[in-house]
């Protein structure tokens, strides 16, 4: 194996710790993002529930475009992409606000 897949193996290993530090304990975590000095992964993590929303509109884009859907069943997935639109954008948030406060802090 070439050393971009070893590559791709530690960076996915880091971004799935830190992720799952930010689901678990998001204040510990990013506290530690921020005031750490060895830690510079803050952005790609803070900007993750962004990406992960930009990337639950193509995927609905490409599903009404796949997918003729009518009655109850057109509901349900609304109610889905509703309800997910709305946790992501407060997840967002509260990474935004978390990184406010600790850069004021750190300041």
């Amino acid at each position: 194996m070439g050393w971009w897949v070893w590559l791709g193996v530690w960076m996915g290993y880091v971004w799935m710790k830190t992720l799952a530090g930010l689901a678990i304990h998001p204040y510990r975590s990013v506290k530690r993002m921020v005031l750490d000095e060895g830690e510079r992964v803050l952005l790609p993590v803070v900007l993750s529930p962004l990406v992960f929303l930009v990337g639950l509109m193509v995927v609905g884009r490409f599903g009404s475009r796949l997918f003729e859907l009518e009655g109850m069943m057109r509901e349900v997935v609304a109610g889905v992409l509703g309800v997910s639109l709305i946790g992501l954008g407060l997840w967002q948030g509260l990474m935004v606000a978390l990184v406010w406060r600790f850069w004021r802090i750190r300041g």
